[in-house]
Order: structure tokens, then sequence, then C-alpha cells
């Protein structure tokens, strides 16, 4: 079983390294089965966001050495869920958990994203343009 769940975890890894790489690879490989494009950008969005999560917070902490960033993610995906579920509630009388979780997580996808080059970006100028 420990080797089933290291395999698991390095393939990860690897994964998340390069989260955009792999939501080339991904988006192609699901296309393959199912021929048709929004499906498979709405799918491969969900997948790389997992990717995306684990990059993002693995920056964050190495950038702020700290050991807080992947559950500062998570609160602020938690936050956005309350949010736009009371939002819904308000304005039609009930929620749709699924349609909230759904928005939520492809809007993390939109900022994991957008923060992920923020971070690279940052590190690189930190780590390479201002080492000397």
């Amino acid at each position: 079983m420990d080797g089933l769940v290291n395999i698991i975890s390095t393939l990860y890894a690897i994964l998340a390294v390069a989260p955009f790489i792999t939501f080339v690879i991904i988006w192609f490989l699901v296309f393959l089965f199912l021929k048709d494009k929004k499906m498979t950008t709405r799918l491969t969005m969900d997948v790389t966001t997992l990717f995306l999560l684990g990059s993002v917070s693995l920056m964050w902490n190495k950038l702020f050495q700290t050991q807080f960033g992947f559950w500062l993610i998570i609160l602020f995906l938690l936050i956005a869920f309350g949010i736009i579920g009371g939002y819904q509630t308000h304005l039609k009388g009930e929620t749709n958990l699924l349609k909230v979780g759904r928005l939520v997580w492809r809007l993390s996808f939109v900022g994991l994203s957008a923060l992920y080059i923020l971070l690279f970006v940052v590190h690189i100028s930190k780590n390479y343009l201002f080492s000397t």
C-alpha cells in the first residue's frame, strides 16, 4: 500500500510542477475520448485546479516562510462558497450546493492561475534578479 501512495504522490508532484503544461496534456487526452471542446475544457479546468492548489500553496509557503498556504486557500474557497451560496439563497430562496460548488471551483481555477503566475514572477525576480 505504501508503494501505491508513493507512486500517486510522485505523480502528483510531477504534474503540479507545471500546471499549465499539465492542463494542455490533460486537455488533449480528454478530447481524444469526449470529442467535445466545451466539456473537455471544463473537465480539464476542474482537474488542473487540484494541481494549482498544491503548486500555489507550495510557492506561497516558500515565499512567506510559512506552512499556512494550503489552509489559506481553503479558507478563501470556503468564504467564497458561503458568499455565493448566501447570494443564491437571497435571489432564489434556495441554494443548489452543486452549482455553488462548481462555480467556486471554476472561479478558483481562474484565481489560482493568476496567483500562480504572480508568485512565479515574484520567485524568479527574488531568486535570480535580486540575488546579488
